[in-house]
């Protein structure tokens, strides 16, 4: 009995656990539930499809690659991290080009898709596409975003910064390190007295971006010391904040006073006023004391009306006085207000100009990105998200495709003289076998051979040229004053694309430079 008892137990206990599994099932669906057991399955099947080694700080750049479902993310110490993805199912394709994260939510929901949750959403295009955890069950599913494995998209959220960028590729291409003396190098100009840094290692100096026409100072030996754009931005912010404040400070000072002021001067307009209207009534009382002096008939009453006279007289001369006394004060209040109402203005508008260099300042801090299209022969820059530059450049050999690269800058270069820069080539366009035209206009692609006539050779269209990153800059010429106002700008986390295509119509407010080639 007793052992009936156990085994009913274990097998009611083992009902239990199956129901209370079904239910589970049955509540999360069976992509997500097949998602799960995926990623509480094999290890060694895990570790084939995701890698991770914890990335240093630095700037990073993503590469996706729709044709290996992968995504693989860089930084200064090479490749950091690596998972499988599930992008955009047929109809509904991610699109492919050059990115950067412009928003990201912890807990987002779609406001296309019924409120579709996309915890840990890194967007990439304000069109609806961004990297977000969700179901990857090994090829492409989603609605154009891309799905990343949830332990994943919660490692890749504390690595990325906003502006990190995204490049989403047909098939397969990696970031490698680029060495080229056509890559731009930051300005470094002396530090002011006082200046202290929060970097002790040695810094970088001026060299022209074409690496030619500038003398680079050996930051190593003893001497002044020098800031780099960062430090000197940084700095800039630090001034123009402190002056932001002490100008905010000072204009709410002059309100005030100047309200005091105004109030002062109302005030002695008022006394003014009064003592006029008084002078008025007194004058009239003196006149209306003269007339009845001179119509009185008896020597009592003429005595009585030379003493009305009289009081009306020294009441006039005590009003006359009075409105003597609220003319001076007047005419002192009224121009004192005058002065600190225009003194308010100023400073109120000092202290505008101020908040808005301080705004500028704190944008000065953001990496720049640069943008170079050979469809429209222009360079542009961008930081924090708005132009702040735009002029024409040239491009040697204008007929030839120059491709679309992508470099960003990660640290310092050991020489401290330049950058470590990171290149990711857009892939080429593949070879794709072509008909030869035989003057039959038939859609059937079948060997000739097959239906009466002589097989036909299949020619094969070659794959576009493809320019190297290295050659893509050698081909660029800018004017010099491009050329120092980038140097004067450039540290790490800058950006430069270079592309045979203009800018996606992405590319707006709130955005980086998006580049989609064709």
């Amino acid at each position: 009995m007793l052992g009936f008892s156990l085994v009913g137990r274990g097998v009611f206990r083992t009902i239990g656990l199956f129901a209370a599994g079904l239910a589970i099932w049955l509540a999360i669906g069976p992509d997500d539930a097949r998602a799960r057991t995926e990623r509480a399955g094999d290890r060694r099947a895990d570790s084939k499809r995701e890698t991770w080694v914890k990335p240093a700080p630095g700037p990073l750049i993503a590469v996706v690659s729709l044709a290996r479902q992968r995504i693989s993310i860089y930084g200064k110490d090479g490749l950091l991290a690596q998972s499988a993805v599930s992008t955009g199912q047929p109809g509904f394709r991610t699109p492919t080009g050059v990115f950067s994260v412009i928003q990201k939510n912890r807990y987002h929901r779609s406001n296309i898709y019924s409120g579709a949750p996309m915890p840990y959403m890194q967007r990439i295009t304000w069109s609806g596409v961004a990297l977000h955890a969700g179901v990857v069950p090994g090829y492409p599913a989603s609605h154009g975003c891309i799905r990343l494995p949830s332990h994943f998209a919660v490692e890749l959220w504390g690595m990325t910064k906003m502006g990190a960028r995204v490049v989403v590729a047909p098939d397969d291409t990696t970031a490698v390190e680029i060495n080229s003396p056509r890559l731009p190098l930051p300005t470094l100009t002396p530090a002011p007295e006082g200046t202290v840094s929060d970097q002790s290692k040695p810094e970088l100096v001026s060299v022209a971006l074409s690496g030619q026409g500038g003398e680079a100072v050996d930051a190593t030996k003893p001497g002044p010391r020098f800031l780099n754009p960062f430090e000197r931005a940084k700095a800039a912010k630090i001034h123009t904040a402190a002056d932001a404040l002490a100008k905010g400070k000072a204009a709410k000072a002059a309100v005030e006073l100047s309200a005091t002021k105004a109030a002062a001067a109302n005030k002695a307009i008022v006394g003014l006023r009064s003592a006029e209207l008084a002078v008025a009534s007194a004058r009239s009382r003196l006149d209306a004391a003269t007339k009845a002096l001179d119509v009185v008939k008896t020597p009592e009453a003429a005595e009585r009306a030379k003493g009305v006279v009289a009081a009306a007289e020294a009441s006039l001369a005590n009003a006359t006085r009075a409105e003597d006394e609220a003319r001076a004060e007047e005419a002192a209040a009224t121009p004192e207000a005058l002065a600190a109402a225009r003194a308010a203005w100023d400073a109120e508008n000092a202290s505008r100009t101020a908040a808005a260099d301080a705004k500028a300042a704190e944008r000065g801090t953001d990496p720049i990105s640069i943008f170079i299209s050979k469809k429209t022969n222009r360079l542009y820059i961008r930081q924090a998200w708005a132009p702040i530059h735009e002029v024409a450049v040239t491009i040697k050999e204008p007929d030839a495709l120059i491709g679309t690269h992508t470099y960003l800058a990660v640290e310092p270069a050991a020489d401290s003289k330049s950058l470590r820069w990171l290149s990711v080539t857009y892939p080429a366009a593949s070879a794709k076998p072509a008909r030869r035209d035989d003057g039959d206009d038939d859609d059937d692609d079948r060997p000739r051979s097959r239906r009466g006539k002589p097989a036909q050779a299949v020619e094969t269209v070659p794959a576009r040229p493809h320019e190297t990153a290295a050659g893509a800059l050698e081909r660029i010429d800018m004017p010099e004053e491009t050329r120092q106002f980038i140097s004067e700008r450039l540290w790490t986390g800058a950006s430069i694309i270079i592309s045979d295509q203009g800018m996606s119509n992405e590319t707006g407010t709130y955005t980086d430079f998006i580049v989609q080639p064709r």
